[in-house]
């Protein structure tokens, strides 16, 4: 009996002091609140399927590189360019289209504007996102000439998920509305 009650006090003492030190050991989980996009209602093209957003006052219209030139851009307040369309998007009869737009450029999971702003410059897998990089790049032409603004959203920690993906969409919605 007295051996059993010495391994019984043995044991609880080892869990009470684990318990201690992976205690002092862990990380706080908190949920992240990030906050919503509360401004002027938007209204994108998106060549691609649009992204799925919190903010219920931004409108999504999907349209095509064939329809590019017939339609009014600038009817629009930016035109988002979705992964699967990256490498069409580099072709350089669209660099110009970029450049001399009014409204901004959003190119989703590209980490640099270069393979749509510069022709002849393929888009590949080295121009795509990479933790450390930004996730997505923007561009819209400066109204004194011949250079360009770019904006560049990482994601929150370098982690895709869903959250984080939103998040960064209301920061480009943020950048869109002040333009």
């Amino acid at each position: 009996m007295k051996v059993i009650r010495i391994i019984r006090n043995n044991f609880i003492f080892f869990t009470l002091t684990m318990l201690v030190v992976l205690s002092g050991c862990s990380e706080k989980l908190e949920s992240t609140k990030f906050e919503l996009y509360d401004g002027n209602a938007l209204k994108i093209a998106t060549v691609g399927e649009p992204p799925e957003v919190k903010e219920e006052q931004v409108s999504f219209s999907q349209i095509s590189f064939d329809n590019f030139n017939s339609i009014d851009l600038d009817s629009y307040d930016a035109v988002f360019i979705m992964k699967e369309n990256l490498s069409q998007a580099a072709e350089s009869q669209y660099a110009d289209v970029y450049l001399n737009s009014a409204i901004p450029f959003i190119f989703v999971s590209a980490k640099s504007h270069i393979p749509f702003t510069v022709k002849d410059e393929a888009y590949s897998n080295f121009w795509g996102w990479t933790p450390g990089n930004g996730y997505t790049v923007g561009i819209l032409s400066a109204e004194e000439g011949n250079s360009i603004n770019s904006w560049e959203f990482g994601l929150y920690n370098d982690e895709i998920s869903d959250e984080h993906i939103k998040e960064m969409y209301t920061r480009i919605f943020m950048k869109i509305d002040e333009q």
